[in-house]
């Protein structure tokens, strides 16, 4: 009985978990670092799944050693985090895809046309839109990045609490 009550709850949490996608060029810079801020905020939110992925990203590079010491500064180990492709698998199973710039969101738009309500800018309505890429750039431009995912994601919680998401 008591495994069967598991299992329901198992299957009940599938049913209504929200699944996150966040995506940019190459999935070690700006994805990773919303992917893994956001992780960390949701600790006590079991109904989400977040992943990250890039348009053009070659498939298993690990994060940009900036954004992964950007994620330590604020206790997120990512050192095992691997980069990959957008794929229809992935924005089928996504509840929600949040791009970091306009250039990604015309791209998904083009290449997945069917999930375009599902698509979304990660600084929508803010006076700075697109989320600059930091890559070359020196650490403080990594900082500068994630502090400025943070704040987007600190609305996209904002919502998730109101159940809005």
């Amino acid at each position: 009985m008591q495994l069967l009550a598991l299992i329901l709850d198992f299957l009940l949490r599938l049913l209504f978990m929200k699944s996150i996608l966040f995506v940019c060029t190459g999935n070690t810079c700006r994805s990773p670092l919303a992917e893994g801020l956001l992780k960390k905020m949701l600790t006590s939110h079991h109904k989400f799944a977040v992943t990250s992925a890039g348009l053009h990203a070659m498939e298993g590079m690990p994060a940009n050693p900036h954004t992964l010491a950007v994620l330590r500064e604020k206790g997120i180990d990512f050192s095992l985090f691997r980069s990959q492709r957008v794929t229809v698998a992935l924005v089928e199973q996504a509840t929600h895809v949040f791009a970091m710039t306009h250039d990604h969101l015309r791209g998904l738009s083009t290449l997945y046309p069917t999930y375009q309500k599902k698509f979304f800018l990660l600084n929508e309505g803010t006076t700075q839109d697109d989320v600059t890429d930091p890559i070359g750039g020196s650490l403080a431009a990594y900082q500068e990045c994630g502090q400025r995912i943070q704040q987007a994601l600190e609305n996209i919680l904002m919502l998730i609490n109101k159940n809005a998401l």
